[in-house]
C-alpha cells in the first residue's frame, strides 16, 4: 500500500509540474507587459530591447519557450532571473520558501493546539449554548478572508496592545520567532477553525460506537474515554485534513506575508510580476502546487501508520 501511495503521487507530481509549468508558461506570457522594456525603461533603443530579448530567450516562439522551460526542469533547474540576471532562481526565492515554510509550519501547529481542544470541548458539550456559540464563530472564522484576518490581528495585537511587532523579518534564528508567532495566529485562523468541526463531528461518532458504550458500562472515567478512545478515533479524519490544506496554506501565506511585510514568496511573486520576472513567477507557482501534491502523500502515508484498517484492507 505504502509502494501503491507513493507511486500514484510521483505520477500526480510529475502531471501537476507538466501543467503549472506549461500553463504558467502560457499565461505570464499573454500578459500584457514587456520583461525587457520594464528592465530598460521607456526611453530604451529598439537596438537594446532586441538585444536584451534574444538575451532572456523571449524573443523566440512560446512554444520554443515553453518546451526550454520544460527541459531545464526535467534537469532540476528552475532558469535564471530576469530581473536579476545571471541569478539561479534556486538561490533567489530558497530564503523566501525559508520564510513562508516556516510560517506555514508554525500555522499548522497553533491551528492543531487551538483546533482540536476546542473540537473536543464541543463535542462534550452539543446541543447547548456554547455549542452554538462555538460553531457560530467558527463559521464566521472560515469565512473571514487571510488578509482581513491578518490586518484584524496586526490592529487589535500588534498596534493596539503592542504585544508583538507590527512587521519586518530579524534575518536570524530565534530572533525571527518574534516576528513569526503574530502572522501565523492570523494563517491559523481558518485552519483552525476548519480543525475543530472536523474534530466536533469525529468526536460525536465515536461517542456512539459500541466500544465508548462499553467503556461506560464498565466505569471508564469520561476524560479516559475522551482522551484513550475518543480523540485517536477524532485524529484520522485531521490528518487527512491538515495534509490537504498545509499547500494551501502556502498560497494562504503569500497573503498573510504582505500584510507583515515578511520577506517570504509573497514578496518574491509581487516583485517578480511587476518586473515581470517569469522565471520566479513560474517558479513560485510551481512551489506552491506541488506543496499539495507532497502534503496530501505525506498525509497518506502518515495515515496508513497509524491505522490499522488500511493495512489490513491493501
Amino acid at each position: 500500500m505504502v509502494i501503491r501511495a507513493i507511486a500514484v503521487r510521483a505520477l500526480q507530481i510529475g502531471i501537476v509540474a507538466l501543467f503549472v509549468t506549461v500553463g504558467t508558461n502560457l499565461l505570464v506570457r499573454v500578459v500584457p507587459g514587456d520583461p525587457a522594456q520594464t528592465m530598460l525603461g521607456d526611453r530604451a533603443s529598439a537596438e537594446s530591447l532586441s538585444a536584451l530579448r534574444h538575451e532572456l530567450g523571449i524573443d523566440r516562439p512560446v512554444l520554443q519557450q515553453v518546451a526550454g522551460e520544460l527541459g531545464r526542469l526535467l534537469q532540476g533547474d528552475l532558469g535564471t532571473s530576469f530581473a536579476y540576471r545571471g541569478q539561479e532562481v534556486t538561490s533567489l526565492i530558497g530564503p523566501a520558501l525559508v520564510v513562508t515554510g516556516s510560517l506555514a509550519a508554525m500555522a499548522i501547529i497553533f491551528s492543531l493546539l487551538g483546533g482540536v481542544p476546542l473540537g473536543l470541548w464541543l463535542a462534550m458539550v452539543r446541543r447547548s449554548e456554547a455549542d452554538l456559540l462555538g460553531r457560530l464563530s467558527t463559521t464566521i472564522l472560515l469565512a473571514l478572508p487571510s488578509f482581513m484576518a491578518g490586518l484584524i490581528v496586526l490592529y487589535v495585537v500588534a498596534l493596539r496592545f503592542g504585544l508583538a511587532p507590527a512587521g519586518g523579518w530579524a534575518g536570524s534564528w530565534p530572533a525571527n520567532l518574534e516576528y513569526l508567532w503574530l502572522p501565523a495566529v492570523a494563517l491559523s485562523l481558518y485552519l483552525g477553525p476548519l480543525i475543530a468541526r472536523t474534530v466536533r463531528q469525529a468526536a460525536l461518532d465515536a461517542l456512539g460506537q459500541p466500544f465508548v458504550e462499553a467503556a461506560r458500562t464498565r466505569g471508564v472515567s469520561r476524560y479516559r474515554i475522551v482522551f484513550c478512545h475518543v480523540l485517536p478515533n477524532a485524529m484520522l479524519p485531521v490528518i487527512t485534513l491538515v495534509g490537504f490544506n498545509a499547500g494551501i496554506l502556502v498560497s494562504g501565506a503569500v497573503t498573510v506575508e504582505t500584510v507583515f511585510a515578511l520577506p517570504g514568496l509573497g514578496a518574491q511573486l509581487l516583485q517578480a510580476m511587476g518586473t515581470r520576472d517569469f522565471p520566479v513567477v513560474q517558479s513560485i507557482a510551481l512551489l506552491t502546487a506541488l506543496a499539495v501534491v507532497v502534503f496530501n502523500l505525506l498525509a497518506d502515508l502518515l495515515n496508513i501508520a497509524v491505522d490499522p484498517r488500511l493495512r489490513r484492507s491493501a
